[in-house]
């Protein structure tokens, strides 16, 4: 029976040599069209063929695209541990490339530039953006808020009617028309509306309102 044992066990090695087992590697190439990547396989420092790159959540011409850079540290998986079908299944972090102190329950994605989006434990949310934020809404934009809407701009800028039901506090002067020469807002209203007359049929011009804004 010992020989059984150690013959079997002699028969999975020589299996197993030729295999290919998980590797770390380097990243050094990305194709954006096929979304595959070169990996310079560590410590032999030997670059693979093109591999494909898994992805949480793909479709035709839709998914979740997160492009690989040169110099990033990732596991390369061989496919039935064939060296001719590597895929690239996830990235590392390393001593170049150091993590944030992300608290455990919490998911954030954070851009290098420092936009960020993060779910907080606490249930909050916090969006980022270095730049501009751009949104695009094919059909309505429905937003129901419980609490208070707080807004800081120093311009706020508004094409198209504007529904409320409700009242706008605004701590600024607000824009109420922009024309090519000429732009109205609720100061210049104000102004206008206190100051105006009218004319008095038995003659003269009547007085300002009593009434102002």
């Amino acid at each position: 029976m010992e020989r059984l044992i150690n013959a079997i066990k002699q028969q999975a090695a020589m299996m197993a040599a030729g295999q290919a087992m998980p590797r770390l590697g380097l990243v050094s190439s990305y194709d954006p069209d096929k979304y595959a990547a070169k990996v310079r396989i560590m410590p032999e420092d030997v670059e693979t063929g093109w591999l494909p790159i898994s992805s949480p959540w793909t479709g035709n011409s839709w998914g979740l695209f997160a492009p690989l850079t040169p110099g990033d540290q990732v596991i390369v998986l061989f496919e039935g541990g064939s060296l001719d079908a590597g895929i690239v299944i996830g990235r590392l972090y390393s001593n170049q490339q150091r993590p944030l102190a992300a608290t455990p329950g919490e998911f954030w994605l954070v851009h290098k530039s420092g936009s960020a989006l993060k779910f907080n434990n606490d249930g909050t949310v916090n969006l980022t953006t270095a730049s501009d934020l751009n949104a695009t809404v094919g059909g309505n934009a429905n937003i129901t808020v419980s609490g208070n809407i707080v807004s800081q701009a120093t311009q706020w800028n508004h094409t198209g009617p504007l529904n409320v039901d409700g009242a706008i506090t605004a701590t600024g002067d607000v824009t109420v028309f922009k024309g090519l020469s000429s732009e109205f807002t609720m100061a210049t209203v104000r102004t206008i509306y206190n100051g105006h007359t009218h004319v008095d049929p038995q003659g003269g011009s009547t007085q300002k309102p009593s009434q102002q804004i």
